[in-house]
């Protein structure tokens, strides 16, 4: 009986940690973008409007690896950042999103925009452009 209650609660910390291990590894991690490494330019194809965003090959070891575009219209601005989840037994899929990426501008304002991204320093610019 008292050998009972110690294996129990050595039972109950390692099921913890090891539902902390793989919620952690399951969670989608920021992966910062080494500075310099992306290139925006605005290109048209089929008479529409596009943003090209280029940058270099995603290599690490990830179940899922993501590009994430986003338009902060306020700032004028795009903001793109990767993330990436390193394992996860809740799915047996593998995503990895590669350069480039096109952005469509036809709902963009007019004006001049940005292109920033996410270093482990912080932002970094990777073009500009006009929509007239």
């Amino acid at each position: 009986m008292k050998l009972a209650i110690p294996l129990l609660v050595v039972t109950l910390a390692l099921l913890v940690m090891a539902t902390v291990v793989i919620i952690r590894l399951a969670t989608p991690q920021p992966w910062p973008i080494p500075p310099g490494t992306l290139k925006a330019r605005k290109v048209t194809v089929d008479g529409q409007s596009y943003l090209l965003i280029e940058g270099e090959p995603m290599n690490q070891l990830g179940q899922i690896q993501l590009i994430n575009v986003e338009f902060d219209a306020d700032a004028k601005r795009i903001v793109v950042s990767r993330y990436i989840v390193r394992w996860t037994p809740f799915s047996g899929i593998t995503v990895n999103n590669q350069w480039p990426v096109l952005y469509p501008l036809d709902s963009v304002q007019p004006g001049k925009y940005a292109v920033v991204y996410l270093t482990k320093e912080g932002e970094a610019a990777a073009g500009n452009f006009d929509v007239p």
